[in-house]
């Protein structure tokens, strides 16, 4: 019976402490050589996923500029009747067009308005901004008994009543040889609501030839009075503020590129933000000033300054911006290989900044000593603008 005890314990006897700490030590090496090849490649998807989240939030970003830059003129009137000024008209103080004929776009070059000294862009046209009632507009004229008819060419049509109505601006298409998109006025006064009664003031005078007479053309700018006969949105970097902070990945020294609009119950803006984390923001013109056809002449934000708002319609050929940002966030395993980044239209050489063509951005002075570890990329968009004429 002893011996039989003896040989069942031995029989059932466990790992010698040896063996376990053999055993720990292989499984430890083990765990060792799959996490050290894991970590990385976790590491590399999250940076990935980073720079695709990116890449996708400034391609919608300056989806974004890009239409507004499309736009830009659309709706405007070319000119006053003679002798009178629309009221009310005002402006915000930076580049304001009062009482002008207002310019489809102008800007500012090394605009201290703009984060870094990044350049300030204005875009004026009745669809820029943020509602849905100024992206309506539509035909005024005169049906066969005479009486006055408004039809609408967007998807929506005009709210003509209640405190929320469309208030509507009127443009005469053409006024006579060398004369055409005359701002229709009742006095002084440019803006209505969208009902009949109201547009009556507005609308073409009778001819024998109607309902295939005269006819207007009629923008929406919102639903409040407006205190000028367009809308307007302005692009620039804004700085961080405990109101406004940047997400936490973005480098120091950057901001966030902004779309402004100027409200026209009280002049102040609506913003929404466009792209995080940028640093610059540059704004070129590629102009035809021999009235060839064909730009011949580049200039930089400020280039536009001096020119008539018919100056810019015959001369601007071409828009481009051009945002430099970063990819992703910080990364200690990466070294960017250049603090001057050239902003702007490149020559041939692909080195060389063209003249006028936006500037050389030093990331050491503006971001500082940790400018390397970020993927420094300058976004371009070139835009030819379709409602200059």
């Amino acid at each position: 019976m002893k011996q039989h005890k003896k040989n069942f314990s031995r029989k059932d006897a466990g790992f010698t402490l040896t063996e376990l700490i053999i055993y720990m030590g292989l499984l430890g090496i083990l765990l060792t050589m799959v996490f050290s090849t894991f970590i990385p490649v976790m590491q590399s998807g999250s940076r990935q996923w980073r720079i695709g989240e990116t890449k996708m939030e400034t391609d919608v970003g300056l989806d974004l500029l890009r239409g507004d830059l499309e736009h830009a003129g659309f709706g405007l009137p070319w000119e006053f009747p003679v002798g009178v000024t629309p009221a009310p008209y005002s402006e915000p103080a930076l580049l304001p067009d009062t009482p002008n004929v207002p310019r489809a776009v102008n800007s500012q070059d090394n605009s201290a308005s703009s984060m870094n000294n990044a350049d300030y862009l204005v875009i004026r046209a009745t669809n820029v901004a943020i509602n849905d009632s100024s992206q309506k507009w539509g035909w005024l004229g005169r049906n066969a008994a005479h009486g006055v008819l408004i039809e609408t060419l967007s998807d929506d049509a005009f709210d003509d009543s209640g405190v929320d109505a469309d208030r509507v601006i009127v443009i005469r298409p053409a006024v006579s040889p060398g004369e055409f998109h005359r701002l229709v006025l009742n006095g002084t006064a440019y803006f209505t609501k969208p009902a009949i009664a109201d547009l009556t003031p507005f609308a073409p005078p009778e001819t024998p030839n109607d309902p295939n007479g005269e006819r207007y053309l009629v923008y929406s700018l919102g639903t409040t009075d407006p205190r000028r006969p367009f809308n307007r949105t302005d692009y620039y970097i804004n700085a961080p503020s405990a109101a406004s902070p940047l997400p936490a990945h973005c480098a120091p020294g950057t901001g966030t590129l902004l779309k402004a609009t100027v409200n026209q119950a009280d002049d102040d803006f609506t913003t929404i933000p466009i792209v995080d984390c940028v640093a610059d923001f540059q704004v070129v013109y590629y102009l035809d000033t021999d009235n060839d056809g064909g730009w011949d002449t580049r200039a930089n934000a400020s280039g536009l300054n001096g020119l008539t708002a018919k100056q810019i319609r015959e001369q601007v050929k071409s828009i481009r911006c051009y945002v430099l940002s970063h990819e992703g966030g910080a990364d200690q395993t990466y070294t960017h290989p250049n603090a001057n980044i050239n902003v702007g239209d490149i020559a041939e050489d692909g080195v060389t900044l063209q003249a006028n063509g936006g500037r050389a951005f030093d990331l050491n002075a503006f971001i500082g000593a940790t400018w390397p570890r970020y993927r420094w990329k300058v976004y371009g968009i070139a835009v030819t603008p379709r409602n200059l004429q």
